[in-house]
C-alpha cells in the first residue's frame, strides 16, 4: 500500500484499510441484527446500508494499486 497525505498528516493506507474493514464488519453485524428484529426501523437500516456501501467503496479504493494516479498527485 501507499502513504496517504491528508492535510499535513501522512497515514499508512494499510492501517486505514484495516480501520475501514473493522467499520465494515461492525456495520454488517448491525445490519444483520436489525434485520432479525420483528419490525426493524427502515430509516436506521437504510442509513447503515448506505454507510456500509460508502465504506466498501473506500476500502476498494484503498486496496487498488494506482501508480499513475500517485505519481500525478505530487
Amino acid at each position: 500500500m501507499t502513504i496517504l497525505n491528508i492535510g499535513n498528516e501522512a497515514f499508512n493506507s494499510t492501517e486505514v484499510a484495516e480501520k475501514v474493514q473493522h467499520d465494515i464488519d461492525f456495520l454488517l453485524a448491525r445490519i444483520k441484527h436489525l434485520q432479525q428484529q420483528p419490525s426493524p426501523n427502515p430509516i436506521v437500516l437504510q442509513t447503515y446500508c448506505e454507510m456500509l456501501e460508502s465504506r466498501q467503496a473506500v476500502l476498494h479504493w484503498l486496496i487498488q494499486e494506482q501508480p499513475t494516479s500517485v505519481s500525478r498527485a505530487g
